[in-house]
């Protein structure tokens, strides 16, 4: 088995709570590797969405689109484990708990108990996507009963994409803090090439599936890209495993509601 087969099937472990053969080869190498399918799996995570949706209609053509967005909602958490929303729970009660101080922080988000601020931002974040799936539907289903694909395909593969294609562009880019943290062997995948092929690729999908509205997306995406790395480096002079899924989570809700507008 090829490099490539074990870095597939170790970002669908890492990422994923779907079932994955044994790793027979788990290393640095493997994991650096890993990066490329990030895109790759959000593309999965998407289409089990867009799946869901296409039996739900088939099953009932007049299906609640209020109790299809909670079901969306929950299979989209349960996908990943909640790994991203752990990510940001912590990087929320740091950042308020923190008090601007980098060790306090770094300690703060190791700690494995939720605060008050980590369940409340887990709660709006939430709320922000359950809402704009439910947006999404309702502006993808017409009036005669038929639906518009190419605004489902956009909101449930390709957002689910823009977000974890961020973290080759995040780690490329900003320092990691943490020497053995749970992202620490993917800094070495954070190539250039790495980074150029997934943000072209990124860039045609969009402007593919969002035609007029694709500049002003990919702008947000590198909007926020931005900002969060620029609190990072602020607050705690680099990244790390917790910030990158904190941004994996504010990207999927700001860019879903952006295009569920």
């Amino acid at each position: 088995m090829n490099l490539h087969w074990w870095a597939f099937w170790y970002a669908m472990a890492f990422l994923t709570r779907l079932p994955t053969p044994y790793l027979k080869r788990v290393d640095e190498a493997v994991a650096a590797r890993s990066l490329v399918f990030y895109p790759l799996i959000g593309c999965l995570l998407g289409l089990s969405l867009l799946a869901f949706t296409a039996a739900c209609v088939f099953y009932n053509p007049q299906v609640s689109l209020l109790l299809l967005a909670a079901l969306l909602l929950f299979i989209w958490v349960v996908f990943s484990g909640a790994l991203h929303l752990d990510g940001l729970a912590d990087s929320a009660d740091a950042w308020v708990g923190g008090l601007g101080n980098k060790e306090r922080t770094l300690a703060i988000m190791k700690d494995p108990q939720s605060g008050p601020m980590g369940v409340t931002v887990i709660a709006v974040i939430l709320l922000v996507k359950f809402a704009a799936i439910y947006a999404l539907l309702d502006k993808a289903q017409s009036g005669s009963g038929s639906w518009n694909i190419w605004l489902l395909i956009a909101g449930f593969i390709l957002v689910p994409m823009l977000a974890r294609g961020a973290v080759p562009g995040l780690l490329a880019t900003t320092p990691y803090v943490r020497k053995k943290g749970l992202a620490s062997a993917l800094v070495a995948g954070a190539t250039p090439f790495v980074v150029g092929i997934t943000g072209t690729l990124l860039a045609l999908l969009a402007g593919l599936f969002l035609q007029t509205q694709a500049l002003f997306i990919l702008a947000l995406w590198l909007t926020i890209l931005m900002m969060a790395r620029a609190a990072m480096i602020k607050r705690l002079g680099g990244c790390t495993g917790d910030t990158l899924g904190a941004t994996i989570e504010i990207q999927e809700a700001l860019l879903l509601a952006a295009i569920a507008l």
